[in-house]
């Protein structure tokens, strides 16, 4: 009885589902038209979905949706329009021509329609970013904006990618780009260390990727100048997702799982071969390869392994009348592919803006991440582990007979130190703003913003002595807090029909202040004593600190004629404390026009042509990175200003009260378009950018010289970048279930020094400054030109190596003080990016590729791992192919040549091509049909995919081994230089977003 009563209830339960269902599903017709007519192939989607129609010949459509559903109509050259379904039946939608030139760009202190925009600026937009793993914003930009050089520096986790926006504007100034979140103007000092490399962690590392909703790129100074002092290497402004007002709130879930490993690692002699080529090459006088150390170990894979990464998003955003909210968290956990090297991040933002009264505005955008980084040597030191891996030798073992880890001497255990070592580096860092807009009367705003940059960094290090107590420990905690007050009028107003008239003019104050100590001791009673004072010895204590200002006042007005010609301006007056007492203050301005031909009668019938402008702009702007002191005579206390065991001072640089900004003049002119229907839409510009008053630090007499430092930074010199930004859209297939849309960027570029008054001379009678053993910057050439002696290879008749001298001739024994000449450029002929985007249906594939062609690249390890005249280090497999009869086209000379013992010299022999293409990220995704969804109450999208990160790259045979895509500094000089750099990682995601 009972189970009659269950199975008639659970049939009625069934029943109503299936009512309930069938309910909610109804059918929907209308027809889609345009001012002359039915639009056929219109698209009809139900919004948040892929799943929708199409309309017939007659503009007709017809699909299931709910009640609760809202459809979004659209075609192309037409503005979008979305209608909640709600108890119609019957949809009919007119939709009106979409003028590109009206899409939004935002710009500095505000945003421009396309129609009234005379700058530079190249958007990246959600569409393009969402899919990228990235740890960092930077590397968003990789390949996807044009004139934007992205080198990810290293493939240790949250190492600083190089950044170039049209090439290098300095010698010795900072080149890095403004960063700028959600108006606020970011830090990007590194405070961490260095662990054997010349650049640190990158200071941008904090931004959650995944809460950036588009990335604008300002190129020319007419977009830059407005930001004075800091817009001479470009500004890259970061806006943050927000809700919308009114709109349905939304929970966003995106959970993601990976494996990455390293791109490519050298190709080293295992034990065995080791072992006979040292008996070959008399290494260790030693005949017989059985009186050698036997046993053997491969050591770059014993500090590699496949790295694992889970990370979860979770957001919230939507709206009320008046209000609109993003909030969001991301837990993330990844594991390097280099043994040691971890990292966790976890991260939260608050975005709300709420209308208070019909005219108060106020909002916050407050973001707190913490990354929390296992770190490990990253270069140029024996305690890196892949550097160790490459140099020591094979025949070494990590640990005993018993599995006990051993010391293994000069070439550091670096498997015995990342198991045992602390080497942690945590950062928190809390950026944001609170702003308030206030309507004084129509058309005229007064906003006021104050923003907050605050950096905390915490540094542990604990190395132990194996099978013993003792070992060295230190602690690092630096503060980087900055203050930004913005205050700003804004006035936009139409008068007449045809005259837009838009401005804004403010003043700004930023304060920035670094507090750092340090404390370090050895001699610990046991190992598990962590903290410094259990130390027996403090070995040494520091602490500084350090601060600087800068004010701005500034404006800018955009003046629009009849939709058809643009004028705008900008000035800006900064001071900073930086510079000399009789240059606080700098100037910095730009003009720009811009005129709409396709507004023109005559191109107003035109069937081709939907949009066409060309404008121009020339502009003046700064670079402050140049430390805060710079400018002043120093001096320094304790140990070093000690005289006769008292406290005291010492002079160490020279006082300079006439420095002043690094000035960069730049023109810019651009044509861009729409064309055929929208259907392709490209832009087109050529720049010069000239920056004079470079700050260089000039010799002084011995006379004059000032305690440690004999140099005082004066301005000299100018350097100039020249070249053109192409990109170019094409919607390939747009109708039907089958899209394809590619995107192609190129930014070209020639970088020249035009001169360095007071620098050092070469026997050529050129200026010159040396930014490496094998880098200079020379009057007349690049800025990052290889100076080396040229290698030719082995003379495959006598067995010898050859290089050649100044005047071209074979020698054996070249003079690296004359025979070096001009070989090459570290900076590319052209770089970019080329996107292809494919939609059938419910999937989607997006192919991200991008390239460098022409850019040299110092490979300075190949120095010690193809030393074949040391025993010292491992050599790598190349080295087996030893000249050994006439004829021979050999690797390396003979055994008995002179020339074996020198082959290894500094030469172009190092110097290799860095051209290569990479298929940086591939994505394919799959969205669940919505008629599978709506069987459920709550879920309204779902979204699987699988990512795989530089999943193959094209480069020249010698790159063997060689990640293209490396460079040891961020400095201007000695860029495009590798000394066992870590190479990138392909990694592959799998992941499902879940809208809720």
């Amino acid at each position: 009885m009972k189970k009659t009563i269950i199975k008639k209830y659970l049939f009625l339960v069934l029943l109503g589902f299936m009512a309930q269902v069938t309910l909610a599903q109804k059918t929907i017709t209308g027809t889609v038209k345009e001012q002359n007519g039915p639009l056929p192939g219109a698209s009809v989607l139900i919004q948040g979905t892929t799943t929708g129609t199409q309309t017939d010949f007659d503009g007709n459509f017809s699909l299931e949706a709910s009640s609760t559903d809202v459809l979004t109509f659209s075609y192309v050259g037409f503005k979008e329009v979305s209608i909640p379904v709600g108890n119609q039946t019957i949809i009919n939608v007119t939709l009106e021509e979409d003028n590109a030139l009206d899409e939004v760009v935002i710009v500095a202190f505000g945003s421009q329609t396309k129609k009234k925009n005379v700058q530079s600026v190249s958007v990246v937009g959600q569409d393009a970013i969402k899919d990228i793993p990235a740890n960092s914003p930077q590397e968003l930009l990789q390949g996807q904006a044009a004139g934007v050089q992205v080198v990810q520096s290293s493939g240790v986790l949250g190492a600083a990618p190089t950044i170039k926006i049209r090439g290098v504007a300095s010698v010795s100034s900072g080149s890095r780009p403004l960063f700028v979140v959600d108006g606020v103007p970011l830090n990007d000092t590194d405070l961490t260390s260095n662990q054997g490399a010349n650049q640190g962690l990158n200071p941008l590392a904090n931004i959650n990727p995944n809460d950036i909703e588009s990335i604008s790129v300002l190129k020319d100074a007419s977009a830059t100048a407005i930001y004075g002092s800091r817009g001479s290497n470009g500004v890259v402004i970061v806006t943050t997702k927000s809700g919308s007002k009114g709109g349905q709130t939304t929970v966003t879930l995106n959970v993601s799982t990976g494996i990455s490993e390293s791109t490519d690692t050298f190709d080293m002699m295992n034990a065995d071969e080791f072992r006979q080529y040292a008996v070959d090459a008399n290494y260790f006088g030693i005949d017989n390869v059985a009186d050698l150390p036997q046993g053997g170990f491969n050591w770059v894979d014993g500090v590699t392994r496949t790295g694992i990464s889970n990370n979860i998003d979770a957001s919230v955003s939507g709206g009320s009348e008046k209000t609109s909210f993003y909030i969001s968290t991301n837990f993330k956990d990844e594991e390097g592919f280099i043994i040691g090297n971890d990292l966790k991040r976890r991260a939260g933002r608050l975005n709300i803006n709420h209308t208070a009264t019909d005219w108060l505005e106020i909002g916050a955008n407050i973001g707190i991440t913490r990354n929390e980084f296992d770190r490990v040597g990253a270069e140029n030191s024996t305690f890196a582990p892949l550097t160790s891996a490459y140099l020591i030798r094979p025949w070494v073992q990590p640990r005993d007979e018993n599995g006990n880890l051993v010391n293994t001497g000069f070439i550091a255990n670096t498997i015995a130190i990342e198991s045992l070592d602390i080497n942690d580096s945590d950062v928190t860092r809390t950026t944001g703003n609170v702003s308030a807009k206030v309507s004084l009367f129509e058309g005229l705003t007064f906003n006021s913003r104050f923003g907050i940059d605050r950096v905390l960094v915490e540094e542990q290090q604990r190395s132990f002595e194996l099978n013993s107590p003792g070992g060295t420990g230190s602690n690092f905690y630096a503060q980087d807090n900055r203050y930004i007050l913005t205050n700003t009028l804004n006035y936009d107003t139409t008068f007449g029909d045809k005259h837009d008239l838009g401005a804004v003019a403010g003043i700004s104050y930023e304060e920035n202040t670094i507090r750092t100590i340090a404390v370090a001791g050895t001699g610990f009673a046991s190992d598990s004593s962590l903290n410094i004072e259990s130390a027996a010895q403090k070995t040494t204590t520091t602490s500084s600190a350090t601060a600087n200002s800068l004010v701005g006042y500034f404006a800018r007005v955009n003046y629009a004629y009849d939709s058809k010609y643009v004028l705008e301006g900008s000035l800006r007056r900064d001071g900073s404390s930086r510079f000399g007492a009789d240059n606080r203050f700098g100037t910095f301005f730009a003009l720009g026009g811009a005129w709409n031909l396709s507004e023109e009668k005559f191109l107003e019938d035109s069937s081709w042509i939907n949009n066409l402008k060309l404008r121009a702009s020339f502009g003046t702007t700064g670079n402050d990175r140049i430390g805060n002191f710079q400018s002043l005579a120093l001096y320094s206390g304790g140990t070093f200003g000690q005289y006769n065991d008292q406290a005291g001072l010492a002079p160490v640089s020279a006082p300079n009260p006439d420095l002043k900004w690094e000035r960069s003049k730049a023109f810019d002119i651009g044509l861009a378009g729409d064309l055929f229907n929208n259907r392709i839409s490209f832009s087109v510009d050529y720049y010069k950018k000239r920056t004079d008053d470079l700050i260089l630090n000039l010799p002084l007499p011995i006379s004059t010289a000032a305690g440690t430092n004999n140099t005082i930074a004066r301005n000299v010199g100018e350097i100039e970048n020249r070249g053109f930004d192409v990109s170019l859209t094409s919607n390939n297939f747009r109708d039907g279930d089958f899209k394809w849309t590619t995107t192609l960027n190129i930014g070209f570029n020639t970088n020249e020094v035009i001169s360095l008054p007071g620098a050092s001379i070469d026997t050529e009678g050129r200026e010159f400054i040396a930014g490496s053993a094998s880098q200079r910057a020379i009057v007349g050439e690049s800025i990052n030109t290889f100076y080396l002696v040229r290698y030719k290879g082995v003379n495959p008749q006598t067995g010898d190596a050859e290089w050649l001298d100044a005047d071209g001739n074979a020698t054996t024994n070249p003079n690296p003080s004359t025979d070096r000449v001009i070989a090459g450029d570290a900076n590319p002929d052209f770089v970019g990016g080329l996107t292809n985007t494919f939609k059938y249906k419910n999937f989607d594939l997006n192919v991200l590729t991008n390239f460098s062609v022409g850019n040299d690249i110092y490979v300075d390890g190949l120095r010690f791992t193809d030393n074949a005249a040391s025993g010292s280090f491992n050599n790598r497999a190349a080295l087996l192919n030893v000249w050994q009869q006439p004829g021979d086209n050999a690797f390396v000379p003979a055994f008995d040549s002179p020339t074996f013992n020198t082959f290894a010299q500094r030469s172009t022999a190092q110097l290799r091509d860095g051209s290569f293409l990479r298929f940086k990220n591939v994505t394919l995704g799959y969205t669940i049909p919505k008629s599978v969804l709506d069987k459920t109450k709550h879920v309204k999208n779902i979204r699987l995919y699988a990512t795989a990160t530089n999943l193959i790259t094209i480069k020249g045979s010698d790159l063997e081994g060689i990640d293209p895509e490396v460079t040891d500094t961020s400095a201007a000089l000695g860029q495009g230089e590798t000394f066992f750099t870590p190479p990138q990682s392909k990694s592959f995601i799998f992941g499902a977003t879940i809208q809720l």
